[in-house]
């Protein structure tokens, strides 16, 4: 095989290689868009849970001000 018959399957290769790629990407990004809105749920429900364990600490301490074991 010369050069340019090399140079030719690499090219092939690589947009075949492409191609299965964006294939991988596109279908994992309609993954995360179907899961989208129980992510959005997780993410705000770990917001609240840090925010009410912050608020309680506080509470605790205002009452107990030595240092608390969590």
């Amino acid at each position: 095989m010369n050069r340019w018959v090399r140079l030719g399957i690499a090219i092939l290769l690589l947009a075949i290689l492409l191609r299965v790629g964006l294939a991988i990407f596109v279908v994992g990004l309609r993954v995360v868009l179907a899961l989208f809105p129980l992510l959005i749920l997780v993410g705000a429900g770990f917001v609240v849970y840090g925010l009410y364990r912050y608020w309680r600490r506080r509470a605790l301490e205002h009452r107990a001000p030595y240092e608390l074991d969590d």
